[in-house]
């Protein structure tokens, strides 16, 4: 057996879902998941016929075995190009089955033995799971109240420099980053790139939140402003149409030396993809098809009501926060996305927040579960706001400040 499945990091999230399955009355801030009302499943599945009628293509060829990367790439390359001003050629684009195979191509294309993958503490656990299962050397980056710290940054390269080893890239959630909330500045998004650039090593830009931004103008993507072709980028649908879809997007448009040649990294991409799901779905590409082209390749407006959902839940979130948890004196306002961190009087071990579970019927996550260095996440917790009503917001809050007020007065 893999013994890379005894590290307890990756039972983290299970202990969380299980919880939410035993106890379905307790009122969850745990789960970063959208809301079912704005799925419109049955116009989606119509968009197989609407597909087939835009390609003038029998549907039925929909059904057979397709291109490994993708039947839809024209469509994403247009949609990139309006919603990120990312220029891209659809033959450097990999349709993917959701962005975590996107994430699971990358790490068997990129990583050799001497390779050494960098990322932020805390991060998004499905990328680093999936790292640790294929026992990728992971070096961690510290973060601070804006996002990277740069001069851990340089310490960590330097160290592993030093060790005559490779970096191979660096993992990234810029965009309202799972688990904090924050948003990598413009002039740390420059930044990395150049140092990418000068120590040779990749950029692995995953946004599964850019359309959620709730207070200004997003900040270009990393691989917007990209030039030196450092930055691959993950795209995703699970929070733009829903996550059954299952369709996710790589943009791959460098080009790498091995064995003495030069090679598109989109075509060695694909030669894992092929053999990992063969090819994505048909029908399900030529759902989200139909969508793009329905709506002139673009889902800024098609996201709109799901974007005013959730900045009025962050709304009323931030508002009783900042009223009524004067004892939680370190937490953010984030400008998009769907999450916020809270710094809470004492560390939320499995034990309290089976406790707030069971006695008060809220959970909570503790930040620690998305911690390579549990020590990051001391005192914190992530709430998601995604997937609730008001009323169940303003009820959990209250029921968590009974609980966090019980505990800390003990």
């Amino acid at each position: 057996m893999n013994h890379y499945l005894n590290d307890p990091y990756l039972d983290s999230m299970n202990f969380l879902n299980e919880a939410c399955i035993k106890y379905p009355e307790a009122i969850s801030f745990g789960s970063g998941r959208p809301v079912e009302e704005f799925f419109h499943l049955e116009n989606t599945v119509d968009g197989v016929k609407r597909y087939a009628e835009i390609r003038g293509i029998d549907p039925n060829f929909l059904g057979q075995y397709n291109m490994t990367k993708g039947i839809i790439n024209d469509f994403v390359a247009k949609l990139v190009k309006n919603d990120e001003n990312i220029d891209i050629s659809p033959d450097d684009i990999i349709i993917t089955d959701g962005a975590q195979e996107g994430m699971a191509i990358l790490i068997d294309t990129l990583f050799d033995k001497n390779d050494v993958l960098l990322v932020t503490d805390p991060s998004y656990v499905g990328f680093i799971g999936y790292a640790k299962i294929a026992g990728i050397d992971i070096r961690v980056v510290k973060r601070n109240d804006t996002g990277i710290d740069f001069d851990d940054l340089q310490r960590v390269i330097d160290t592993i420099i030093k060790e005559g080893r490779n970096i191979a890239a660096m993992y990234e959630v810029p965009d309202f980053q799972n688990p904090t909330g924050i948003s990598l500045p413009l002039n740390e998004r420059k930044e990395l790139i150049e140092l990418a650039d000068k120590y040779d090593f990749y950029i692995i830009e995953d946004s599964p939140y850019g359309y959620y931004c709730y207070e200004s103008e997003k900040i270009p993507s990393m691989k917007a402003l990209d030039t030196k072709k450092r930055v691959i980028y993950i795209g995703s649908t699970s929070k733009t149409v829903f996550p059954s879809l299952r369709i996710g997007y790589l943009l791959v448009d460098q080009e790498i030396k091995t064995d003495g040649r030069t090679v598109k990294l989109s075509e060695e991409c694909k030669k894992v993809k092929s053999f990992i799901t063969v090819n994505t779905s048909a029908v399900l590409q030529a759902m989200f098809g139909a969508i793009l082209y329905d709506n002139n390749f673009t889902l800024k407006k098609y996201c709109a009501d799901k974007v005013g959902y959730c900045k009025q839940n962050r709304d009323v979130l931030a508002d009783i926060i900042e009223k009524e948890f004067d004892f939680c004196d370190n937490w953010h306002k984030p400008a998009g996305g769907y999450f916020t961190t809270v710094k809470i009087p004492f560390d939320p071990t499995n034990d309290l927040v089976v406790e707030a579970i069971e006695k008060y019927g809220v959970i909570v996550c503790p930040m620690s579960m998305f911690c390579i260095d549990p020590e990051n996440g001391k005192n914190m917790i992530r709430l998601s706001f995604s997937h609730m009503t008001i009323d169940e917001i303003k009820t959990g809050m209250a029921r968590m400040k009974n609980w966090i007020t019980d505990v800390s007065n003990r």
